[in-house]
């Protein structure tokens, strides 16, 4: 697979040196390449599979016809409800 090169600003670029001094680490292609192993270690499926079926499917739905949306005054209404 091709090399990816990649620029990092701002607070991204400063929350890699940070893990680089904290960590010791002396190439950030190291940090990054942890970080991601992490990431990805940390990924629930079961999670990933809601995102997508239920919240996906209600954006999608919400974008149809935003007119179905409730207010936060509604929302707190129905839940004081229960």
């Amino acid at each position: 697979m091709p090399d990816l090169t990649i620029t990092l600003t701002g607070d991204a670029a400063e929350k890699l040196r940070k893990l680089m001094m904290d960590e010791h680490y002396d190439r950030a292609e190291d940090a990054v390449a942890d970080a991601l192993e992490a990431l990805v270690a940390s990924r629930d499926p079961a999670l990933d599979a809601w995102l997508h079926d239920v919240i996906a499917a209600r954006a999608k739905a919400h974008a149809a016809d935003p007119t179905r949306a409730m207010t936060a005054d509604e929302v707190r209404t129905q839940l004081l409800r229960r």
